[in-house]
């Protein structure tokens, strides 16, 4: 008779919590918000999204925008534990505990960001620019969402070192093509104001990611 070989499971419990509290998220607006909803889904190739919503009241500080902001938060943070498993820094052990700092992190780092944000905006009297600046990216960031999360549902229950590397490679290439569509459509911000640009590209958009990794990656 062959000898029984111990099977080692990884209890992915916290995993399910989370994803059901984002599938819950999304239920919600989805039915308090149908039009809304339906015309995010459509944002990577249609900007009816953005020009119907952009002169909407309050602009960023609505329930739609709030809850997908909170959506996105538990996403990206799923996507960094994934990034950081690919190189072997969490065991068995401390799984639930990285997730949880790394989403601790991402969330400070998210309202540091606002803040600051909104300090330059004031600072050099852009305001409106800024608010609109963070529209679009609050939408984009909504729509990638959407279409990320299947694949990290998936992720997670098949545990595929392959797929995982799928993931992070679709996850980034989508990151980068929202990217070129924000400067795309706000051109004439951006090359207009370079210079504000640039200091917007470094202080808010790359030193937090090396900030959050280094944190992290101790």
């Amino acid at each position: 008779m062959g000898e029984a070989t111990e099977r080692i499971l990884i209890s992915n419990d916290w995993v399910t919590i989370v994803l059901l509290t984002i599938i819950g998220l999304l239920i919600y607006n989805k039915i308090k918000y149908p039009v809304r909803f339906k015309s995010l889904q459509s944002l990577l190739y249609n900007n009816s999204y953005l020009n119907n919503y952009s002169k909407s009241t309050p602009l960023l500080f609505n329930s739609f925008n709030l809850i997908f902001y909170f959506i996105f938060i538990f996403i990206f943070s799923l996507l960094l534990f994934v990034i950081i498993n690919q190189y072997g820094l969490i065991t068995d052990a401390n799984r639930k505990e990285t997730f949880l700092l790394i989403i601790i992190y991402a969330f400070s780092f998210v309202i540091i960001r606002f803040i600051i944000g909104f300090l330059l905006a004031f600072l050099f009297e852009k305001e409106n620019e800024q608010h609109y600046f963070t529209f679009t990216k609050l939408s984009y960031l909504g729509n990638f969402s959407l279409l990320i999360l299947p694949l990290i549902i998936i992720n997670f229950y098949i545990n595929s070192f392959y797929f995982s590397q799928f993931l992070i490679i679709i996850a980034s290439l989508l990151l980068v093509f929202y990217y070129f569509l924000q400067i795309k459509n706000n051109q004439k911000l951006v090359f207009g104001k370079m210079f504000y640009f640039i200091l917007y590209l470094c202080a808010l958009e790359i030193s937090p990611f090396i900030i959050i990794y280094k944190l992290i990656i101790k």
